[in-house]
């Protein structure tokens, strides 16, 4: 793959075409975030970290949390992991599907890293829609996990033969793409418990970088709460799959007085109310119309259409952060 494979989809949006650096940097507006682990025949993770176009990468998905203390969660990264899972250490008959071979992932985040890229581990995703934390005992319980399981490895955890997926990877952060599906859930359920699980996660490792990905319907019914209760440092609202307010809407309407599309209501909602006034804000896109589902393919902008909408916005509110894509597979091959 040529290092302009991504420049289509990311640096060419008016963003990062003549000055990518390929590391993240906080205070940056030119970031770009992809999405990688659930791409149809996905491209492997070192292609992904190689490009000079991405700074920030979210690998999908941690698919179910754990109900109680000692349960270990679900995850699912498509082809990057064999079918095998991590046998629960106590109990035997629980049915775990926390994947514990995916071999070309530990080497892959080793090429981010060597890139100055910042790699997160994203929980929730849309293809499970019944995921929730029931109590703050469980959250607790649930960051200590993921820590121990995806961060730095520590000498107790794995002595104690805990689990550890990706070997000695660790990850820069957690991505919250909250997804559940209200009727799936106990009342509540889809939005309870994840500040103080936030919150929790920095308490235990504060230097964690932590994201959210939004709806672009304002606010958010999943993560408005944790996000004007617990320190964000990146909001990658999803401008696309809801027509009333999508980046397409945008586009179409970029001439005229008014617009449904909700870029400037996302950033005066996070000035008001949220918990890190430094929070950025991504302005998140479809990477081609094979990401996106059916009825929504229209959703996506080709470059030129994406690098209007965002000459027009980034400058609005003073926390633009860049563009977050879905997903790293559509990117390449689009």
């Amino acid at each position: 793959m040529s290092a302009s494979t991504f420049s289509r989809a990311a640096t060419a949006v008016a963003l990062l075409a003549s000055t990518a650096s390929a590391a993240w940097s906080a205070s940056s507006t030119q970031n770009v975030a992809m999405y990688w682990g659930q791409g149809s025949n996905q491209i492997p993770l070192s292609e992904v970290c190689a490009d000079p176009s991405i700074d920030v990468v979210n690998i999908g998905f941690v698919t179910q949390f754990p109900l109680k203390r000692g349960d270990y969660p679900a995850t699912n990264f498509a082809n990057a992991c064999w079918g095998t899972y991590y046998v629960h250490p106590t109990d035997k008959s629980q049915d775990n599907k926390l994947l514990k071979d995916c071999p070309s992932i530990e080497p892959g985040i080793a090429i981010c890293k060597a890139n100055g890229k910042k790699v997160l581990l994203s929980l929730g995703g849309g293809a499970s829609n019944n995921y929730y934390i029931p109590n703050q005992d469980v959250a607790t319980y649930f960051a200590e996990f993921l820590i121990g399981a995806f961060g730095p490895a520590k000498a107790d955890w794995v002595n104690a033969g805990k689990p550890r997926p990706w070997g000695n990877a660790a990850v820069d952060g957690f991505d919250l793409d909250l997804e559940a599906d209200e009727k799936m859930v106990p009342a509540g359920g889809i939005s309870a418990n994840y500040a103080f699980f936030v919150n929790e996660l920095k308490r235990l490792q504060s230097s964690l970088l932590i994201s959210a990905a939004p709806q672009c319907l304002v606010p958010d019914a999943r993560l408005a709460d944790a996000i004007s209760k617990a320190p964000f440092d990146m909001i990658f609202t999803q401008f696309y799959n809801t027509p009333q307010c999508s980046a397409r809407l945008g586009y179409q309407q970029i001439n005229s007085g008014s617009t449904g599309f909700t870029y400037n209501t996302w950033a005066d909602w996070l000035k008001t109310n949220s918990k890190n006034p430094q929070v950025k804000l991504y302005l998140g896109l479809g990477a081609g119309p094979d990401g996106l589902p059916d009825g929504h393919k229209g959703d996506y902008l080709k470059p030129d259409e994406a690098a209007a909408l965002i000459t027009k916005w980034k400058s609005y509110g003073n926390n633009f952060g860049g563009v977050m894509l879905w997903e790293a597979t559509v990117s390449a091959k689009n």
